[in-house]
């Protein structure tokens, strides 16, 4: 949701900005929306912040060192900026909400260790997003004649490197942090598409060229999907015998209790609203509404509960309690 708001507000923008010399005029519609935008990036993940240089960018285009002087430009600037500055001043009064979040930058000191550069380079860049393949594609776009309109992608990729090496640590835990940079790879990967698609033929085979695109593209989707394929294989069945079960046992409206360590897949399989772990002592949890419990790799303590709450179903993989009624 982020990525869309901050690369709708790109788009807006480089639409409102290019109308300098007719209707550069904050009453533009192209200027609401680029605010709206852009301002919901910064509440939504303050890591938006990063993807600002393209706006800069248009900004230096159009205008030249004269952009300081571009009020224009300034309201843009605390129009968007303001949503989040006032969230973080109001935030500040409730400090126990504030997750821990300076490991992120650079935990560990792994900034620009060779761990640093495996991690986000080899494997998760070249290895699960491009697949080893979609690297030559995307090294064709980098190497392309350079031009008023590739400055302006080069900038995308600043952006996206900036963000890498300052959330330096936060990048190399979490593989998701890398949906920031998908939009700077894919914009690459296009560039070297087309340089391949239509290269001079006085240069290069131009059959030989698609066949390499072609080949290319194939293996890039064929090893990406070999790497990432076991993100999607549940190896746990038993939740989602489970979650049958308490789907084809319970009302539409049950609030369900499902502990599983806070991992949310075993409530997702139960399709019923509810928490994914004890959040309070089991009476409290009734009295936020709680209607019934569902426990898997059972345990023979789980029983115990059945002498305080009716079990509805008990089988080798799943025991389900039904909270509102004693046995």
């Amino acid at each position: 949701m982020m990525v869309m708001a901050i690369l709708g507000g790109i788009y807006f923008f480089s639409q409102w900005i290019e109308k300098k010399n007719s209707q550069f005029s904050i009453l533009n519609f192209q200027f609401l929306l680029s605010v709206i935008f852009t301002a919901s990036s910064f509440l939504l993940k303050p890591y938006a912040l990063f993807f600002t240089l393209p706006i800069i960018y248009l900004s230096l285009k159009s205008f030249g060192l004269k952009l300081f002087f571009k009020w224009q430009l300034w309201l843009f600037a605390t129009l968007t900026l303001a949503p989040l500055v006032f969230w973080r001043y109001w935030m500040q009064q409730y400090p126990e909400g504030i997750p821990v979040s300076d490991w992120l930058f650079n935990g560990g000191n792994i900034r620009f260790k060779p761990s640093f550069f495996y991690w986000i380079f080899a494997d998760r860049i070249g290895r699960l997003i491009l697949g080893y393949w979609g690297i030559a594609i995307f090294s064709f776009g980098l190497i392309q004649k350079k031009s008023r309109e590739t400055l302006f992608f080069f900038s995308f990729l600043i952006s996206s490197l900036l963000y890498l090496i300052v959330i330096a640590r936060g990048n190399v835990q979490h593989d998701y942090y890398q949906i920031l940079i998908i939009p700077s790879i894919v914009i690459f990967l296009g560039l070297g598409a087309e340089a391949l698609l239509k290269i001079p033929k006085e240069y290069f085979s131009q059959t030989i060229a698609r066949a390499m695109f072609v080949i290319c593209v194939f293996f890039m989707f064929l090893f990406g999907w070999y790497f990432v394929r076991d993100f999607f294989n549940i190896n746990n069945m038993s939740i989602v015998i489970a979650g049958e079960a308490v789907d084809k046992l319970t009302p539409k409206n049950a609030k369900v209790l499902a502990p599983y360590e806070g991992d949310t897949s075993f409530l997702y399989q139960t399709r019923r609203s509810g928490w994914a772990s004890f959040q309070r002592a089991l009476p409290e949890m009734i009295k936020m509404g709680a209607t019934h419990l569902v426990f898997v790799n059972t345990k023979e303590s789980d029983y115990n509960l059945g002498k305080e709450y009716k079990i509805i179903k008990a089988t080798q993989d799943y025991i389900l309690f039904d909270l509102l009624k004693k046995p």
